[in-house]
C-alpha cells in the first residue's frame, strides 16, 4: 500500500497537480483552512492477487450535499449504449459492409485533467513530504472536489466538439461527427 501511495503522489507531483503554499493563504482567500484529504485504497487484483491502487481524494462533501445533480458527471443511459451497439452491428456505409468498430475509452485519472478554476486549498498527505505550515493549491481538479465531475465533463465535451463532433439533442453524453460518420 505504501508503494501505491508513493506512486500516486509521485504522479501528482510530476504533473503539477498542486502548488505548495503557506496555509495562511487558504485562510486569507477562503476564510477557512484547507480541505482535508484521505486515501481510498482498492485491490484491483481480486482475491488471488494483490494489486493495490490508491487515490488521494479531497473531502469537500458534507452530509448536506445529498440530492445535488451538479456534483456528478452525466453518463449515457443504457438506451444510448444499445443504440450505438445496434448501429454498429447493422449499419452499412458506402463501400464498407459488416460490423463497425466499437471503442470504449476509460480515461485514467479523469478528474485530474481539468484545470482547477477556483480558490481551493488542500491538506497535503504525509507522502507529499511538504514542510510544516504548508498546504496545496490545486492546479488541476482532485477527486472529491464539488466541481471535479462537471469540470471533467466540460473538458472532454469541449475537446470532442473542437474535433467536429456534435452533442446529442436527447442525450448530451453521445456525440456524432457527420463528416467521419462516427458516433
Amino acid at each position: 500500500m505504501k508503494a501505491a501511495r508513493r506512486e500516486e503522489v509521485g504522479y501528482m507531483v510530476n504533473r503539477g497537480i498542486w502548488s505548495e503554499v503557506p496555509i495562511g493563504e487558504s485562510w486569507k482567500k477562503t476564510g477557512k483552512g484547507p480541505v482535508s484529504v484521505r486515501w481510498v485504497d482498492v485491490n484491483k487484483g481480486g482475491e488471488g492477487a494483490m494489486e493495490v491502487r490508491c487515490r488521494l481524494v479531497a473531502r469537500d462533501f458534507k452530509g448536506k450535499d445529498r440530492g445535488r445533480d451538479d456534483l456528478f458527471a452525466a453518463t449515457p443511459p443504457l438506451e444510448a449504449k444499445r443504440m450505438l451497439l445496434s448501429r454498429a452491428a447493422t449499419r452499412e456505409t458506402v463501400g464498407q459492409t459488416g460490423l463497425k468498430k466499437l471503442v470504449f475509452i476509460d480515461a485514467k485519472k479523469a478528474h485530474l485533467n481539468p484545470r482547477c478554476e477556483q480558490d481551493v486549498f488542500i491538506e497535503l498527505p504525509e507522502e507529499a513530504g511538504c514542510g510544516p505550515g504548508m498546504c496545496g493549491k490545486p492546479n488541476y481538479c482532485l477527486y472529491g472536489f464539488r466541481p471535479a465531475a462537471a469540470a471533467w465533463e466540460k473538458l472532454y465535451s469541449d475537446k470532442l466538439v473542437e474535433c467536429g463532433f456534435e452533442r446529442g439533442l436527447n442525450c448530451a453524453e453521445v456525440f456524432y461527427n457527420a463528416e467521419k460518420d462516427i458516433a
